[in-house]
């Protein structure tokens, strides 16, 4: 484990080094104490969040780019007709609030209704008056394989909740769960024999209630080291404590301390494959008080877990490990002035760090680094208006199937929607997620064939539907004519629909060159008309899918489509 947790093993150098002291003498467990939460919490220094004056002095690209990175972030898109008025094209853009920032940070922090919540959880699993799962009525379909050995719509469904709840503190908190749990600290480790699909169910559902209820990070990992999860992943007593150190300290050269702990927690053990994995006892507790990180005496395993959760180096260990992703490719200056800044601020909660994080003017303005296939595909779905019962592909109702479990889909041989052929499983490793997007040749094969592929090349995806479902392009009423065209789609030049085309998927309009090359593309393929009126040349009938299909494409093939951008 550690030789695969290299990128982890800067902790020591990157956390504020302090210690609890004891005397000896004591012989008694250590709790270095559990710091009550900071109401109010406002983060400060290399995390200094973007106001709401700065982000509207940017030009109305740039403030499109920078509201797309921050719901993009949380696998969310936000359409170029709902962020700009486009009345009167998109020649002259301007952004219809001067609010941005502030309505986001609201909507994040408010909770749906009850009403709101049940209207969403019905629509995702089409539940009936009981709350049982009803298929048929459901937008969505989980488990696609019914001969299949492992029920795996845990690591599915978090997908869809955070595609179709409603911009909200609920989903803030699912998607801050799905985070967490692909990461070292909380991974439930679906790739080991010891683990199943209940692990990542029920860790998933311990992380959602934990945040939930503002705990704090320290609560929320003294929570978790007894769980059978944890247990399971870890599988004896002295790795139990090793692990222990390691993810949740940053300490990764533990050996005699993960033996002393490993004696403190021999009461427990976990049973093997034929009594089902569980936490057994042997009845032969430790009574020796062992001397563990040169500072604290502990004898139990309770004392144990007392003393990592109440260690000093938690909270800069579990910011690092949420730094290192959301700010990966910084230099470990920027990193670690970025973990201090949050730190000396007073997070708390794991709401306190990613906040901090992602409302930033570091993040927004000046960090670029790659998109993960979420950030990348689920946005879009969002910004060209997908719904799962217009398209016949794999990104229809078995999209979240396709990418979390990597279920077979018979209908592309293969399935290239998978997270796991890209490096980028979901609740599977046992170190969780690296920080770094995977773009080594197969994994970024995978990756841009999935978005290019299934997305942008499927028109069907956003084309609209025959079954009244309107897209981005069409009503949705049947037709493919000029007359079924959506109204901000019709009153577009030629010009101006490449441009929305590309504010929808790259954030920017098209420079003249690209414009330019795409037309006489357009144009050699017999999709536009020349108009003796306005004597322009315009968009045939039923000809606006196929341009669109065409800019996708190209669009697909540019580097800066898969990033996240640096405003400065």
């Amino acid at each position: 484990m550690r030789n695969t947790m290299k990128s982890f093993e800067h902790a020591k150098k990157l956390t504020v080094t302090l210690v609890c002291l004891l005397t000896i003498s004591s012989l008694t467990g250590c709790d270095p104490g559990q710091p009550e939460a900071i109401s109010g919490f406002t983060a400060s220094g290399a995390v200094a969040p973007l106001s709401q004056a700065e982000f509207n002095a940017l030009s109305p690209e740039d403030q499109y780019q920078v509201a797309s990175k921050l719901y993009g972030t949380l696998f969310r898109g936000i359409s170029a007709e709902d962020f700009y008025n486009l009345d009167a094209g998109v020649g002259v853009l301007s952004p219809k609030s001067t609010t941005f920032i502030t309505d986001t940070k609201k909507a994040l922090s408010t909770s749906l209704s009850v009403s709101e919540l049940s209207a969403a959880n019905t629509l995702i699993e089409g539940l009936d008056s009981e709350g049982n799962a009803v298929e048929d009525d459901a937008k969505y379909s989980f488990d696609f394989d019914p001969d299949a050995n492992e029920n795996e719509k845990p690591m599915q469904l978090p997908l869809a909740r955070i595609k179709e709840y409603p911009i909200s503190r609920d989903l803030y908190v699912q998607w801050m769960a799905y985070f967490l749990s692909n990461t070292i600290m909380f991974s439930p480790g679906f790739e080991m024999e010891s683990t199943d699909a209940v692990d990542a169910q029920n860790m998933n559902r311990f992380l959602i209630t934990k945040i939930t209820d503002e705990a704090t990070v320290r609560d929320v990992i003294r929570a978790n080291l007894p769980s059978l999860a944890r247990w399971r992943i870890s599988r004896s007593s002295e790795n139990h404590a090793l692990e222990a150190y390691e993810l949740y300290l940053g300490l990764f050269e533990t050996e005699e301390d993960s033996v002393k702990g490993g004696i403190a927690c021999k009461d427990f053990y976990l049973s093997d494959e034929d009594s089902g994995y569980v936490i057994s006892t042997t009845s032969s507790p430790n009574i020796e008080p062992q001397l563990i990180l040169d500072s604290y005496f502990i004898t139990t395993c309770e004392d144990l877990y007392d003393v990592v959760a109440g260690h000093p180096l938690v909270m800069p260990r579990a910011t690092e490990v949420l730094v290192n992703y959301l700010f990966s490719g910084r230099s470990r200056e920027d990193r670690v002035n970025i973990i201090n800044s949050i730190v000396s601020s007073g997070a708390e909660t794991f709401e306190d760090i990613f906040t901090a994080m992602i409302f930033s003017k570091e993040y927004l303005l000046n960090t670029e680094r790659p998109r993960s296939f979420e950030e990348s595909l689920m946005p879009l779905l969002d910004s060209l208006k997908w719904d799962p019962a217009a398209t016949n592909s794999s990104v229809d109702e078995r999209i979240f199937e396709f990418m979390a479990s990597g279920s077979e889909n018979p209908t592309n041989r293969g399935n290239v929607l998978y997270l796991g052929n890209k490096g980028w499983h979901t609740m599977a490793l046992k170190i969780g997620r690296l920080p770094d997007v995977p773009l080594d040749a197969l994994s970024f094969a995978n990756y841009h064939k999935g978005v290019r592929e299934q997305l942008l090349m499927n028109v069907g995806s956003y084309r609209g539907s025959v079954l009244d479902i309107p897209g981005l392009i069409y009503n949705g009423d049947g037709g493919t004519g000029d007359e079924s065209l959506r109204n901000v789609v019709a009153q577009l030049s030629l010009t101006d629909y490449v441009n929305f085309l590309f504010l929808n998927t790259l954030q920017r309009k098209a420079n003249t060159v690209e414009v330019d090359a795409l037309i006489a593309i357009f144009d050699g393929n017999g999709h536009l008309i020349f108009d003796a009126i306005s004597g322009e040349q315009v968009i045939r009938s039923s000809r606006h899918d196929d341009i669109a299909a065409i800019t996708f494409d190209y669009i697909s093939r540019l580097p800066e489509f898969y990033y996240f951008k640096a405003i400065n």
